[in-house]
């Protein structure tokens, strides 16, 4: 009985390790905004998205790796103990989190499985007691494959969850879980503008050390602050893993209507953040609304940047000459995980998606609204 428990056991964390490892890798763009609400959170100071993206992409080859190793009772005694070590460290980190909710979700599962911070905490006692369990007890673990192929299946998974991790950063995730994956019909997740969340916008400066944050309407402070970032606050809570599909132009009326029931084809650009966007694919975007005119497709550049400076900036940086559209950030990663990424629409519903790696060029597109019709 001891034996089936102790591999039960295995078996439980190997498979929640693999599928949180993978989920991770098919969208490590999702596992960098989690990580951002953490140390945003919990910390004083802010990290490189690069960073991020590198410790996204490791917790998945980790977590993804120490499944295989657990399931193919590879290096079992090392394996267990570091299992142990691990779910300790998530437990501790869950208990905090489970008490000061300093964000919503934890994040393990991606969009896939959304869990409260103390569902998350219960969750994370049954696998610590599982850990422990074959910790103590790792010789009563089964042996499923032979010595000489180990290195093998180390290998394979190493080259497996590496590679997607990447194929999903360019091509943008395989397996869509959210809610704006190519076949919506966007004119069901919008709502009328009545219902919207309303924000307050804090534009944040950085001088020596200090940060300084100013509303829409305060003056610029002197040319010695550095601008960092343009934030919208929702004054009432928003779940954002469903949050509606909204947009304004600058003068903050509501164009949603005029984007979802265009008839025919409708390219959005979208760009979170304009001063932390992706500038080396400049020509292609200005290449594709220039195409949008000539075949009279409507053309929307979607951003959460508010303010005028990063507009300015964004304009005389790219020579764009279309106007921008204001959405809420977030609801903009969850469109696309990319920065800037497009979206073409036909009659309202998604049909295809692209990151800033690979965005058509104009006979590309062609092609395939040609297809699409």
């Amino acid at each position: 009985m001891l034996t089936i428990a102790v591999n039960a056991c295995r078996a439980l964390l190997a498979a929640t390790f693999i599928f949180s490892g993978f989920i991770k890798a098919n969208d490590p763009f999702g596992t960098v905004y989690k990580l951002e609400d953490y140390v945003a959170s919990m910390l004083w100071f802010s990290l490189p998205e690069a960073f991020i993206l590198c410790c996204a992409v490791l917790l998945a080859f980790f977590e993804f790796t120490l499944g295989m190793y657990l399931l193919f009772g590879m290096r079992k005694k090392t394996m267990s103990i570091i299992a142990c070590a691990f779910m300790t460290a998530m437990t501790l980190l869950t208990v905090y989190i489970a008490i000061a909710n300093p964000v919503e979700d934890c994040g393990c599962f991606g969009d896939v499985l959304i869990l409260s911070n103390w569902a998350t905490l219960e969750k994370n006692i049954v696998l610590l007691a599982a850990a422990v369990l074959i910790m103590k007890y790792n010789k009563l673990q089964a042996d499923f494959v032979k010595s000489s192929v180990k290195w093998l299946i180390s290998l394979l998974s190493l080259i497996f969850i590496i590679g997607y991790a990447i194929f999903c950063i360019i091509n943008l995730p395989v397996l869509d879980f959210r809610p704006y994956k190519v076949g919506t019909d966007l004119k069901e997740a919008a709502t009328s503008s009545s219902n919207q969340p309303k924000f307050d916008v804090k534009i944040v400066y950085e001088k020596d050390g200090k940060t300084l944050e100013l509303g829409i309407d305060d003056d610029d402070p002197d040319s010695t602050w550095i601008y960092v970032e343009t934030k919208r606050i929702p004054l009432k809570t928003v779940d954002i893993a469903k949050a509606d599909f909204y947009v304004s132009n600058t003068d903050d009326e509501d164009i949603t209507e005029d984007i979802l029931y265009n008839d025919g084809i409708t390219l959005l650009v979208i760009i979170p953040d304009l001063m932390h966007a992706d500038e080396s694919v400049i020509d292609k975007i200005n290449d594709i609304y220039e195409h949008a005119q000539k075949e009279g497709h409507a053309f929307y550049c979607l951003t959460g940047s508010v303010d005028e400076k990063a507009q300015k900036y964004w304009t005389d940086h790219t020579g764009a000459e279309y106007e921008y559209s204001i959405a809420e950030e977030r609801m903009l990663k969850t469109v696309v995980r990319a920065k800037p990424g497009l979206v073409i629409l036909q009659d309202g519903v998604i049909k295809h998606k692209w990151s800033n790696f690979n965005l058509p060029t104009p006979e590309e597109l062609n092609k395939f609204a040609a297809e699409k019709n």
